[in-house]
């Protein structure tokens, strides 16, 4: 992008944001995952040589309160760190402990790591789990904590398992016969967990019951072309777990655990001009704070924010409550065409800070602003 549009993006942007920080990565990553309120981890995904896996702080600015406008820096403090024979797709932080879970193509199997080993600055590995890969995809990963930590992990849904961490023991096998490919998984308690195939099929299992609790496909108005993953928020008060689920064509829906096969709501993102990369990177979270709003990424080069309170259950064509553009308007990849974003995630409690990073090596920390006008 020409230097004078980024000069009126980066003047613009001192209404739409709070706060916009921005980090050069020595490598990029499309996994990020909170260790704490000030800290996450980050992984290579190269397949070219070893993948640096770390755990960087960031640095005091970032916490304190005043508004700071646009702030370049480059003083990520690297606080633990390691290296990964294999590209690193899934990483997963087992809460309240120092473990972590990772998953990538090229390996048959999960690796879990620990964060300071042996009192050094070192993320190390542990022990590894062996897997159930497909060729044309990577082991997806979900961890609890609860009782003792658990990952349940699988490429494909007659693969998927659970495993115990601190005994290696398999302690359960999903109950059902087909080779789909496993787009996410997710526990929504100790004892259930959600499979979303890259078809847009949804599955509930109970692990303490045989077979599957239930089950559904993408809604008949859905095209249901394309890959698909889905994220789960819990029961909160009473209410169903949710589940937004999010296509490779820019679909969502929202559905509950009531009837997986009958979405609640439905929208479908506003097209890029940008051509479909290659490979896939989408992400799709809730905001952990703020009702009913999800945030999209990996589809082009930004992370676009929804308010799912505003939609129903016809298709159509919505905008963007917020949309961040830092990524591909202010960097360029080696090969000169615009960043596309990896991965995203919204700070632990934080309502409107959200970190996101792009295949230049690019890391931003923003703090978006509710009702701005947008570009």
């Amino acid at each position: 992008m020409a230097s004078e549009e980024c000069e009126d993006w980066i003047l613009e942007s001192i209404k739409l944001y709070k706060d916009l920080h921005d980090f050069a990565l020595q490598e990029a990553t499309r996994v990020i995952e909170w260790t704490g309120d000030k800290s996450i981890c980050i992984a290579g995904y190269t397949g070219a040589r070893k993948n640096e896996i770390l755990q960087l702080l960031f640095p005091q600015k970032l916490h304190e309160q005043e508004n700071q406008g646009l702030c370049p820096e480059r003083d990520l403090k690297v606080e633990y760190g390691g290296f990964s024979e294999h590209p690193i797709y899934s990483l997963r932080h087992i809460p309240n402990s120092s473990l972590l879970v990772t998953s990538g193509p090229a390996a048959a199997h999960v690796q879990i790591w620990q964060i300071g080993a042996e009192d050094k600055d070192v993320i190390q590995s542990t022990m590894s789990i062996q897997s159930d890969p497909r060729k044309d995809t990577w082991t997806k990963v979900a961890v609890s904590a609860a009782v003792s930590p658990r990952v349940v992990h699988g490429s494909q849904v007659s693969g998927v398992h659970i495993t115990e961490i601190e005994s290696a023991r398999r302690v359960y096998t999903l109950a059902v016969s087909s080779g789909e490919a496993v787009g996410s998984l997710s526990f929504l308690d100790p004892s259930t967990i959600h499979v979303c195939c890259q078809s847009g099929r949804q599955i509930l299992a109970d692990v303490r019951q045989p077979g599957i609790a239930s089950e559904g496909g993408v809604a008949p108005s859905v095209p249901s072309d394309g890959q698909w993953c889905a994220v789960v928020k819990p029961e909160n008060q009473g209410a169903c777990a949710k589940i937004a689920s999010l296509s490779s064509k820019g679909h969502i829906t929202i559905t509950d655990t009531r009837d997986l096969g009958a979405p609640l709501k439905c929208a479908k993102t506003k097209s890029s001009n940008d051509p479909a990369p290659a490979e896939h990177m989408m992400c799709v979270c809730w905001a952990p704070t703020l009702e009913d709003y999800i945030s999209v990424s990996g589809l082009d080069g930004t992370v676009q924010i929804y308010d799912t309170r505003r939609w129903d259950a016809a298709v159509k064509e919505v905008d963007a409550l917020f949309t961040h553009r830092g990524h591909s308007v202010m960097g360029e990849c080696e090969d000169g065409s615009a960043p596309r974003v990896t991965v995203h995630s919204w700070h632990p409690w934080k309502e409107r800070t959200l970190v996101s990073a792009a295949n230049d090596g690019s890391l931003h920390i923003w703090d978006w602003l509710d009702g701005s006008a947008q570009r």
